[in-house]
């Protein structure tokens, strides 16, 4: 068995080494906490656009709402020009722990404008950005990676070993190609590549779905830590199991429907006094999320999916998961 440490990045001290994956649509400020308050060592924000945060004249708070209580956290940006990049981190810097570049994201929006994962056909042009960013703070840097645009052009081994020469503190990377975005299985074998070729920490991400999971991860692969993205969509109690299993070596049972309901009533109690600016429909898709693992899932889903406010939400919540 794979003895598991805390893990350190760059200055950053991680009381383990579970991570909530940057995921736009869904991280919003009381999500990263609860999973934070459920055990994630480190949250990563929403992906948020450099180009956007630098120009943006009204609104930049729906990007910049962070609160203390999460940290520490890894704020996400994207980006092709190093100059905007830099202009940037001033609007994220007095709130982030670690900086984070997306060399990742499959969106096709994002791939047109050749950011995220467009790099991964060219990973010798992310030396550019990640040295302005790295020469622009005193925060840890870090990326998150693909493993190549599609199943004959894999070169996650070379990219990794780009991403620490130009001064990474870490590297997460997907097991999936560009072309696969979310389908089909994670190649836990080029995670294990990359983390053969580097010296700088290594987040594993793709597949875990479950403590055994992120335990397995980290025996096959040797990675430093594990990155969990939609798999922890309304199951933030995931990070508690993995924390379990991972440093106490101790199985918790499935959460019951009940306890399902619960956290959901948690959660947007948490959302109501944490959120700068509450959304019934983000609120209602996280509702819809919680419903999950818990019986009758889909009938839960379609009876949310009909309530129009807060109001006959919370009526459908308590009868839906007799609370």
């Amino acid at each position: 068995m794979v003895k598991i440490s805390k893990l350190r990045i760059g200055n950053v001290k991680l009381e383990n080494p579970l991570c909530l994956a940057p995921m736009l649509g869904v991280n919003c400020t009381a999500f990263r906490l609860m999973c934070h308050n459920y055990g994630a060592g480190l949250v990563y924000s929403p992906m948020i656009h450099s180009v956007g945060l630098v120009k943006a004249e009204r609104n930049r708070d729906v990007w910049i709402d962070f609160v203390k209580e999460e940290k520490p956290i890894a704020i996400q940006i994207v980006g092709n020009d190093p100059k905007m990049m830099v202009e940037s981190l001033p609007y994220i810097e007095p709130y982030a722990d670690i900086i984070d570049l997306n060399f990742g994201c499959p969106d096709k929006d994002i791939l047109g404008q050749k950011m995220g994962a467009f790099f991964s056909k060219h990973p010798e042009q992310m030396s550019k950005l990640i040295n302005a960013v790295v020469s622009a703070t005193d925060k840890p840097v870090t990326a998150k990676i693909r493993i190549g645009w599609d199943s004959q052009h894999l070169n996650q081994a070379n990219a990794a070993k780009i991403v620490e020469d130009a001064g990474a503190a870490a590297i997460a990377i997907h097991g999936r190609t560009t072309k696969q975005r979310y389908s089909g299985n994670a190649n836990w074998d080029a995670i294990k590549q990359v983390k053969d070729k580097v010296e700088i920490p290594v987040i594993g991400n793709g597949d875990i779905r479950t403590a055994g999971d992120a335990r397995q991860m980290m025996e096959k692969t040797g990675c430093d830590g594990v990155m969990i993205g939609r798999s922890a969509m309304g199951n933030p109690y995931l990070f508690k199991r993995c924390e379990a299993l991972l440093m106490k070596n101790k199985r918790l049972p499935d959460p019951t429907t009940e306890q399902k309901g619960n956290e959901l009533l948690e959660f947007i109690e948490l959302y109501h006094k944490i959120q700068k600016k509450v959304k019934f429909p983000e609120l209602k898709q996280h509702a819809m999320w919680f419903c999950t693992g818990a019986k009758a899932a889909a009938d839960k889903r379609r009876a949310i999916m009909r309530v129009k406010d807060e109001k006959k939400l919370m009526a459908v919540i308590r009868k839906e998961f007799k609370i």
